[in-house]
């Protein structure tokens, strides 16, 4: 879990005011969504995370460490890649990762099982400096993930990507969070990709943290549709017609013959438990909990601030 309590941060002595007062908690095993504009803290809550910087007030916990005072160990435990990632450019993908593993402690059989993962395998006799921004953001997605640690901090994973190479970022991130079965915090201020990958949010604007929940619970709150996307292993039509009956769903999209995503009112309860029993059953392979409106969301917090 992390978690801040009434952090402040200024910088300039003082005259640059970058939280004010933020708190917030993420709980362990979200893949969570630290949303806002640019200039709203999120940069400088990411790297007050793992004691880049010193806060000038509160608290900051990290799986109960603190990362001002015991940086060492929050470290070990977290892989972190900043907005503006620099790399040697003449050393080549596998020379580069040879260093980070060496100072990591991480055998060479790791690097090349990870580099399979993030799909930067047949670059690695390649100079870093011949590589497309896409695949520079692989390569620092590998480099923050060489300690498989517990806790992923991105900032700005898909920011200057086309919109094919953000889609297989984020695509990647999830494989990483089910590989890795660790927390992720991805700080981003583009949405409609986002609502795809992440189950939870934490809106901050100007200093302050305005609001923070699963996004179950913060469409419940503001109002919002709750949409699951169900993976079946029966008729899908069928299926469609019965989840139809409960009170809560308001609507059933069939993707194709495996897949239905599933427009639940998150106010009314009875949906939850009927999909985890599907699920106990056999009938559902796989679901995850998102929402189509994760802007209406992000207006209505930062809008409300």
């Amino acid at each position: 879990m992390i978690e801040f309590r009434n952090v402040y941060k200024t910088y300039r002595r003082g005259r640059i005011e970058a939280l004010k007062g933020a708190s917030f908690l993420v709980p362990s095993g979200a893949l969570a969504g630290f949303l806002g504009p640019n200039g709203s803290g999120k940069t400088t809550s990411l790297k007050l995370m793992v004691g880049l910087l010193h806060r000038d007030q509160g608290e900051i916990l990290v799986k109960g460490l603190d990362p001002e005072y015991e940086a060492r160990e929050v470290r070990a435990i977290t892989g972190f890649l900043p907005e503006k990632p620099v790399y040697p450019p003449s050393v080549s993908v596998e020379h580069f990762l040879r260093h980070v593993a060496r100072l990591r402690g991480v055998p060479w059989s790791d690097v090349r099982r990870i580099a399979r993962l993030v799909g930067i395998e047949k670059y690695l006799d390649k100079p870093v400096s011949s590589l497309s921004r896409g695949y520079l953001q692989r390569l620092g997605l590998a480099q923050a993930i060489l300690s498989q640690p517990e806790i992923l901090l991105l900032d700005e994973p898909t920011a200057n990507l086309d919109p094919i190479a953000r889609l297989e970022i984020l695509e990647l991130i999830s494989v990483l969070k089910k590989d890795l079965g660790a927390t992720v915090i991805i700080s981003s201020h583009i949405l409609p990709e986002l609502q795809m990958v992440i189950d939870y949010a934490v809106f901050i604007n100007n200093g302050r943290v305005v609001d923070y929940g699963r996004l179950a619970d913060l469409a419940s709150r503001y109002g919002a549709t709750a949409v699951y996307k169900l993976t079946v292993a029966t008729e899908p039509r069928s299926l469609a017609k019965e989840l139809l009956d409960l009170e809560s769903v308001k609507g059933v999209i069939i993707r194709d013959e495996k897949v239905l995503e599933v427009h639940v009112d998150p106010r009314i309860a009875d949906f939850s438990p009927y999909v985890e029993d599907l699920a106990r059953r056999g009938l559902v392979l796989d679901y995850s909990v998102q929402t189509s409106y994760l802007d209406q969301l992000y207006r209505k917090a930062i809008g409300g601030s």
